[in-house]
């Protein structure tokens, strides 16, 4: 019996995903958590084999949960859940150290296959690099990013403020934050200072 740990802040995402798990015969749900810090504290007191998480999760994001769960239990073989697709996000939590990555909509099998093959020592990562145009790439960071957002995005990483992108851009200051925060989702940063170092990384930063 696989001992397992699921992580979702949606209720009805994490119970359906249970139930599925369970009706299999193999997986023992141990524990379900609504956010990072639930997840960790499980993981400290439960002994689980999987940790199955969504990254985008309130109170610590997955990221920071998979770092402390590698920390305190580094057997454990954790696999991301997300319906994030972009090359460079499924990447960046493999580098971070999860084992697999499997999309919140994949068929019952995906998701148990995925399983199997963490429990089997092995990696189980979509390949996703060519599944589209639209779809960011190590060398397109702004593949994502609509005409409007990469020139609010030029004009943040140059330290402009929204008054001032307002002004340039010729729209509203809530316009301009809108931009802003729509940058720092499709972007995965949490704040300017995150969105600058995202651009220095991809040598966005210009002279």
């Amino acid at each position: 019996m696989i001992r397992l740990i699921l992580a979702d802040d949606h209720t009805m995402v994490r119970q359906a995903i249970a139930a599925t798990l369970t009706a299999q015969g193999n997986v023992d749900v141990v524990a379900q958590c609504a956010d990072g810090l639930e997840l960790v504290d499980a993981v400290l007191r439960q002994q689980a084999d999987v940790v199955l998480m969504d990254i985008s999760m309130p109170k610590m994001n997955g990221f920071t949960a998979l770092e402390k769960i590698l920390h305190h239990r580094p057997q454990t073989r954790v696999i991301a859940l997300s319906m994030h697709d972009e090359p460079e996000y499924i990447e960046a939590i493999r580098l971070a150290g999860a084992c697999g990555y499997v999309f919140k909509d994949a068929a019952t099998d995906q998701l148990l296959q995925a399983i199997e093959r963490v429990m089997q020592g092995k990696q189980c990562f979509p390949d996703v690099a060519s599944d589209g145009e639209s779809r960011a790439t190590p060398t397109q960071p702004l593949a994502n990013l609509t005409r409007r957002e990469k020139e609010v995005f030029h004009l943040v990483v140059a330290g402009r403020s929204n008054k001032e992108v307002a002004q340039l851009l010729a729209m509203s200051a809530k316009t301009a934050e809108n931009h802003r925060g729509r940058l720092f989702k499709k972007l995965h940063v949490k704040n300017t200072v995150e969105l600058i170092h995202f651009a220095a990384k991809h040598g966005l930063l210009e002279a």
